[in-house]
């Protein structure tokens, strides 16, 4: 028998369910207002909200890898970024490591706010992932890493703010968190830069913070995934090919008035 209240609790149930904020969208924040967003549900990168690969065209830190622009899988709502060993020429050079970088410099750029990533790193020697933020105009060495970690040591992630001195000479300010192994989950990664401070997260508690020469201006977003260097070291032999940078999401948020 065909129930005539059936339909009006089912209505009334959803409306409940929405007033209760069941069907927000998963990007919403109390208290901001998202200015920028990749969910990554596509099927290929979206080239009207990212430049693939370096935007400035540098060779840092005796880094091994090429930025290629087909270093990159979009695929079940996660952005693949793979180190492979292949040859590829950059830098002026040939090499045999080839890995991607994404930014939204000359497409997106924001001062001050809320800047997150969810991500999974890749393990192993030498991987080197990391999501930072870039001044407009470029102003060395001014400078917010987000996070990086290094495949050898997974369930580390440093944060690190860099800005000149008096002297213009680079200074550094930053700390480090030990918790999870972060290749083998996925964590949310974040800043809170103010006027006053910046302030890290990882998965929503706060890991670290400075206070130290904050940095004002548009600044844009960088994703990466580099390969040996002089911090990491280069792979070794138990090193895995491709290393693979996962990522989630990539969120950005004002302040709400």
């Amino acid at each position: 028998m065909r129930n005539p209240f059936r339909n009006t609790f089912v209505l009334t149930a959803l409306l409940v369910f929405v007033a209760a904020g069941g069907l927000a969208g998963p990007a919403e924040r109390p208290g901001w207002k998202l200015t920028f967003d990749d969910e990554f549900d596509g099927t290929s990168l979206d080239l009207n909200k990212w430049k693939r690969n370096d935007p400035w065209g540098w060779e840092l830190n005796t880094e091994m890898e090429a930025y290629v622009p087909d270093a990159f899988e979009v695929r079940g709502g996660v952005l693949r970024i793979k180190a492979q060993k292949r040859l590829a020429f950059y830098g002026g050079k040939w090499r045999s490591i080839t890995s991607g970088m994404i930014s939204t410099v000359g497409k997106f750029s924001q001062e001050y706010g809320r800047f997150e990533i969810r991500c999974r790193a890749p393990k192993g020697k030498g991987m080197w992932p990391g999501f930072w933020l870039l001044p407009i105009p470029r102003a060395v060495p001014w400078e917010i890493d987000v996070l990086e970690i290094l495949g050898h040591e997974p369930n580390k992630v440093y944060m690190t703010q860099h800005y000149p001195d008096a002297q213009k000479k680079n200074q550094t300010h930053g700390g480090s968190w030990s918790g999870p192994d972060f290749s083998a989950d996925f964590h949310e990664f974040a800043i809170e830069w103010s006027p006053q401070r910046i302030v890290w997260f990882v998965d929503g508690v706060e890991r670290f913070r400075s206070e130290a020469d904050v940095p004002k201006g548009q600044m844009f977003v960088i994703v990466n995934l580099a390969v040996g260097g002089s911090w990491p070291g280069p792979p070794d032999a138990q090193t895995k090919f491709p290393g693979v940078m996962e990522v989630d999401y990539v969120r950005v948020y004002q302040k709400a008035q």
